[in-house]
């Protein structure tokens, strides 16, 4: 099923199906996540930046991918596959598609990870995206700006599938991402 499965981009006028929705609440704590009237506002409007994704195969949904186009890289920012679809290749395939549409650009593909201290969970993660090919960039400290105010920073590793600027990464997805 891994290599048969399309990244299906919601276009302005389509609405993220429920059961992303719920995914996307239950994968993703508050601190993490962008409110849903934000993305929905933002596929709507056709936002040149952002686009959602609904992983499919066939007509089953596993899960969805947020991914941003930043001057000199793609960003991932959130990505979840639906839990019964866990551990079949799925996650892999998809960070394969990506990182391979990202070089077809001669950019790097991005994302933030949780640091390893958080917990067992965040540290799988971190060895699954070294797996598909990505770099930590652990020597470098970086803070994910709260999505709201009431929210604190969140303080996260950046991982890339190649070298990047780090610091001017952080600056594009602080001002761009996260408009700080």
């Amino acid at each position: 099923m891994a290599k048969d499965i399309e990244l299906v981009r919601l276009n302005p006028g389509a609405d993220i199906p429920q059961e992303v929705k719920e995914l996307y609440l239950a994968a993703f704590p508050e601190e993490e996540r962008r409110p849903i009237a934000d993305i929905e506002a933002r596929i709507a409007s056709g936002d040149p930046h952002f686009s959602f994704y609904v992983i499919q195969h066939k007509m089953d949904i596993l899960g969805f991918t947020t991914v941003w186009s930043l001057p000199g890289a793609r960003y991932i920012e959130h990505f979840a596959i639906l839990p019964k679809y866990r551990g079949k290749g799925i996650g892999a395939d998809v960070i394969k598609k990506l990182t391979e549409t990202a070089a077809n650009e001669h950019l790097p593909l991005v994302l933030e990870v949780e640091l390893p201290e958080n917990g067992e969970d965040a540290a799988r993660r971190i060895e699954f995206y070294k797996r598909c090919g990505l770099i930590a960039h652990d020597d470098f400290p970086y803070w994910q700006p709260p999505y709201a105010r009431n929210l604190p920073d969140v303080p996260m590793m950046l991982m890339s599938s190649g070298e990047i600027d780090r610091e001017t990464t952080a600056r594009l997805l602080h001002l761009i991402v996260y408009n700080q």
